[in-house]
């Protein structure tokens, strides 16, 4: 039996902190198949506008602190603290911080 640990002090953010930050740890946990992030954003802070259509990846939202929403091409989603969303790879999705706090968000990828 083995375990890694990891944490956000462990690896960059690929954001600028103004807008929050968004640690990829899957390298860090040294994960074959499972990948892992913590994103925060900033209030009016939103992501990239994306899909996994190419790499077929299924995502997992958990928004631990905060609400966002997610635009899905004609329909935006809101997802609140203690809530989940799962993503297929085709869905194309942006989320948003229009809220007054910081959202903290865990996201947990996979491909088949």
């Amino acid at each position: 039996m083995s375990y890694t640990t990891a944490s956000t002090d462990d690896v960059d953010s690929v954001v600028p902190e103004e807008y929050g930050g968004m640690w990829f740890l899957r390298d860090a946990l040294d994960t074959e198949a499972l990948g892992v992030t913590v994103l925060e954003l900033e209030p009016g802070a939103k992501g990239k506008e994306h899909d996994h259509a190419d790499d077929g990846q299924e995502e997992v939202y958990v928004v631990v602190a905060g609400e966002v929403a997610i635009d899905l091409g004609n329909e935006t989603v809101r997802v609140g603290e203690h809530e989940a969303i799962r993503l297929s790879a085709d869905q194309t999705r942006q989320i948003h911080n229009d809220g007054d706090e910081r959202a903290r968000l865990v996201l947990a990828g996979t491909s088949p």
